[in-house]
């Protein structure tokens, strides 16, 4: 059987645990907003079809600079995963339809930019609890 994959990216550097931390509360709503539209229409513009259960591959990519720790983007990824249930491709974000979220490290790239690459689990694979 073939995997089966999408990946929705958004061009713009994911703001990070660290920085986060630091921020006032209305400004982390405003960006957590943003990304979480920006996903929802990136999903919705390129018709990326909806996944019953899922793994989620969180990967950035940066330009220069020191790379980022590998989950330091966990609030960026949240926000995405939120947009991508917005716009239907995944049921919810709870267990039972998100079923692993694997961060990659960030990729060197020409743009920077956080992508998610959406795959059905593969057959056989197990994550439920007993």
């Amino acid at each position: 059987m073939a995997l089966i994959c999408s990946v929705v990216r958004y061009n713009k550097r994911p703001w990070t645990l660290n920085a986060e931390r630091r921020m006032h509360y209305q400004s982390r709503a405003a960006l957590a907003k943003e990304w979480r539209q920006a996903f929802f229409w990136l999903a919705k513009v390129n018709q990326v079809l909806p996944f019953e259960k899922a793994v989620v591959i969180v990967q950035p990519h940066y330009v220069k600079g020191p790379r980022q720790d590998v989950d330091a983007c966990s609030p960026a990824a949240k926000a995405a995963i939120d947009g991508l249930v917005d716009a239907g491709v995944l049921i919810t974000d709870g267990p039972n339809h998100v079923i692993e979220i694997r961060y990659m490290a960030s990729l060197p790239d020409s743009v920077e930019g956080l992508s998610l690459i959406i795959c059905q689990p593969e057959q056989g694979e197990n994550h439920e609890r007993k």
